[in-house]
């Protein structure tokens, strides 16, 4: 009565892994979803970039009005050189540190959603 009831280890193995070649290894859904992740984490680390840049280019702004304040007492220009090392501390290390995370993620990312080559 139970003898065709019984499953040999080795098949109950091959379902549990999905490695019967007639099982589809390639979900479609899968990998519409980690294309979808990878152009989430590209705009991410784009908009990361520009986030530095922008932070670059308001210190060197900064930096470069210290320098020419010229002779009136009542510029502000003397604050405004330490003012562009503190922006770079404050705000440009953070915003590096997030602009190299997110192409590291998106260099992941992208690696898992290529085709491996045959």
């Amino acid at each position: 009565m139970l003898e065709y009831a019984y499953l040999s280890t080795s098949a109950l193995v091959a379902l549990a892994r999905c490695d019967d070649d007639c099982l589809m290894t390639d979900d479609p859904s899968r990998v519409r979803r980690l294309a979808l992740l990878r152009w989430a984490v590209l705009a991410v680390a784009v908009l990361a970039s520009a986030a530095v840049a922008t932070v670059a280019g308001f210190a060197a702004y900064l930096f470069s009005q210290g320098y020419s304040g010229g002779g009136d007492p009542q510029s502000a220009a003397p604050l405004a050189f330490p003012l562009s090392f503190l922006v770079l501390v404050v705000a440009g290390l953070p915003a590096s540190f997030a602009c190299a995370a997110a192409w590291i993620g998106y260099a992941a990312v992208a690696r898992k959603t290529c085709k491996p080559s045959k």
